[in-house]
């Protein structure tokens, strides 16, 4: 399901005097392991158009080696450290933590701003659907060839075209969040937040988006795809979500590409990344190998050369 916010519809804006700083409209959990070059980007655009307080932002840093904690005291932020570096174990330390609702998940990776979250957040208030997230934008400066071919194709499917909630940023609803008790200890937290909710109860509102940073080059753009795929695996393996996903699948792309045959061109990248990364991705699962997380390092690199 996607509410697309018509100017009849849409909820009034939230600008920097519209609510006092004493009240928080909405919970942040930003799970962040070393993630220094990119965690104050993150938590600025948290900040574009908000009060001081509007939002109750927690950042729990797991397994930190570097400055993450610090540049996130620094931007004024609840931040909790954790000797144990695990993306679901933070997730929840967060969520423990967390004193409001609508609740949102945000990697320290992507950029979307608070004012986006309180519309995402309204919607959410009015029961229209339990978890929603604002439309997913790719930033392609930098990218290879093949991964922009990549994107052209999966940006079209099912899965992110109707109702995507996840890929970096999910809110949920107090009712919403009742669906589960605590995130699994699983790589695939997007996908098992997805399959806690029907089509009809998940939305995207496609007035707001928010920034996701592909990785630069090929080989790191696999190695994140061998995370999903494996976290994947591991899901349907323990029987957390269900065993198939019309949504991704063969026909489901080739849908895509039916509907509109320019996206041949970009036919070869998409089937070749996802072969490789499937493939890798079934090896590590055999090789019960799901603690090793194959972390993209060429967006971030691309960030600190360029600040």
């Amino acid at each position: 399901m996607t509410v697309p916010l018509s100017a009849g519809s849409a909820p009034a804006p939230h600008g920097a005097g519209d609510v006092p700083a004493s009240v928080v409209l909405a919970s942040v959990v930003v799970p962040a392991h070393n993630e220094e070059s990119v965690i104050g980007r993150c938590l600025a655009a948290l900040s574009v158009g908000l009060p001081t307080g509007a939002l109750d932002v927690i950042v729990v840093c797991n397994g930190c080696t570097d400055g993450t904690a610090a540049a996130a005291r620094a931007r004024g932020v609840r931040v909790i450290e954790t000797d144990r570096a695990n993306k679901a174990a933070a997730l929840n330390t967060g969520d423990a933590a967390a004193m409001a609702f609508p609740r949102f998940y945000v990697d320290a990776d992507v950029e979307v701003a608070g004012a986006a979250l309180l519309e995402v957040a309204d919607v959410l208030r009015t029961g229209a659907a339990l978890a929603a997230a604002p439309a997913l934008r790719p930033c392609m400066t930098g990218v290879a060839r093949p991964v922009r071919d990549y994107y052209r194709i999966w940006m079209r499917l099912p899965y992110v075209a109707d109702g995507h909630v996840g890929s970096g940023v999910v809110g949920v609803s107090d009712v919403g969040r009742k669906r589960f008790t605590r995130f699994p200890e699983a790589i695939a937290d997007d996908l098992y937040l997805y399959h806690q909710f029907s089509a009809e109860e998940r939305t995207t509102v496609d007035s707001v988006h928010f920034t996701v940073y592909p990785a630069r080059t090929v080989r790191d753009f696999v190695r994140r795809k061998i995370r999903v795929y494996a976290g994947n695996i591991e899901l349907r393996g323990r029987g957390l979500v269900p065993a198939e996903n019309r949504n991704t699948g063969s026909a489901s792309w080739l849908s895509v590409v039916a509907a509109d045959r320019r996206l041949l061109t970009a036919a070869p990248a998409y089937l070749a990344i996802s072969a490789v990364a499937k493939l890798l991705a079934i090896r590590k699962v055999r090789h019960g190998d799901l603690g090793a997380w194959e972390r993209d390092d060429s967006s971030r690199r691309l960030l600190e050369e360029t600040t």
